[in-house]
């Protein structure tokens, strides 16, 4: 794909980390950030309040609450459908968003409705970014509200990639993962003697309809199912149930693995593309079938969470008693508690 004509969309801060990561790898990207928070934006190094920065006006932030995302960006709707306006050359607009928060996860819907309306013939991408199972039942909720906003728009995505948070250890981590993987995935091209991958093959990969799937493949490894399978078991995507794909996308270091082999190891339905490099090995899948399993484990964590929440007992007043003699034949009674109504009620303090 060419990198100028993709626009990277960061709603809310946690997709803004990502899509500022992207942007300081490469310059060709263009980038916009949609926040309701300047706090979100000042750290952000690519974020440029006067360029490409949308703050909704006269808000500080959702406190993660979804109802109040959704109202935002529909009073800013025409104002959001005029800024991308300004992007008619984008070819791929990938939108990020972590589903657990507010800002992001109550705008994807209508966004991708306006993105849609906006620029016509672009195809949209989108990364939704689940929650690690340790977060909270809010997350929980969130996400599971924004899987379902998501699908009712399935018809205008074209890739989707959902990123899994419990993949690494911090946010950190994950993000650079992230940005390390869609850099590749969107440099697949090559030109060698043996195979190409030009900008349109590159392009026809990326935006395949369906769940989108990268591997990193290490060097050294015994044999190329090895090195699949211990890229599928790092990779910080999560991953659907079968490795059936539309189209497949390998791009090898040259005198390394046996591209051949690789492609063994999936069942493509139309086309296999493959080249070779001097630095990277990277394996991108194109229209797999959406990874129920990762959704259905946050749907259990949100159960449990909500059961567990139920079979909760809080006791706020306890009355400890001092007396020594607590227990005797002869203890006085605790005298009971009187309740008084609001004409009973007169205070005096000398």
């Amino acid at each position: 794909m060419e990198k100028s004509k993709i626009l990277l969309v960061a709603l809310g801060q946690g997709a803004g980390n990502i899509v500022d990561g992207l942007l300081g790898r490469n310059k060709n990207y263009n980038g916009l950030f949609f926040n309701s928070s300047l706090f979100d934006i000042k750290p952000l190094k690519n974020a440029n309040i006067d360029k490409n920065v949308y703050l909704y006006p006269g808000t500080d932030g959702s406190g993660r609450d979804r109802n109040k995302s959704k109202e935002m960006i529909k009073d800013n709707a025409n104002a959001i459908g005029t800024l991308l306006r300004k992007y008619p050359q984008t070819e791929v607009m990938v939108v990020f968003t972590s589903m657990a928060g507010g800002t992001g996860s109550g705008a994807i819907k209508t966004f991708i409705q306006i993105a849609s309306a906006a620029i016509p013939t672009t195809k949209i991408n989108v990364v939704a970014i689940l929650p690690s199972l340790t977060e909270d039942q809010l997350s929980f909720k969130n996400t599971i509200e924004c899987w379902n906003d998501i699908n009712g728009v399935i018809d205008s995505i074209s890739d989707i990639k959902f990123v899994d948070n419990n993949k690494r250890n911090t946010y950190k981590e994950i993000n650079n993962e992230v940005i390390e993987s869609l850099d590749l995935a969107y440099n697949l091209m090559g030109i060698h003697i043996d195979g190409n991958i030009d900008k349109k093959d590159s392009f026809r990969i990326n935006t395949a309809e369906g769940s989108g799937i990268v591997l990193k493949l290490y060097d050294g490894l015994k044999d190329e199912k090895t090195a699949i399978d211990l890229a599928i078991k790092n990779s910080v995507f999560a991953q659907p149930d079968t490795y059936d794909c539309d189209y497949l996308g390998i791009n090898l270091k040259i005198d390394g693995y046996d591209p051949n082999e690789v492609s063994k190891c999936f069942e493509v339905y139309k086309s296999t593309y493959i080249t070779y490099n001097n630095d990277f090995n990277i394996v991108v899948l194109g229209g797999c079938d959406t990874p129920t399993e990762s959704i259905k484990l946050v749907k259990m964590a949100l159960d449990d969470k909500s059961k567990r929440k139920l079979s909760r007992s809080r006791d706020r007043g306890i009355i400890i008693n001092i007396d020594e003699n607590v227990g005797k034949e002869n203890n006085p009674k605790i005298e009971e508690l009187s309740e008084y109504n609001n004409d009973e009620l007169e205070f005096s303090f000398d």
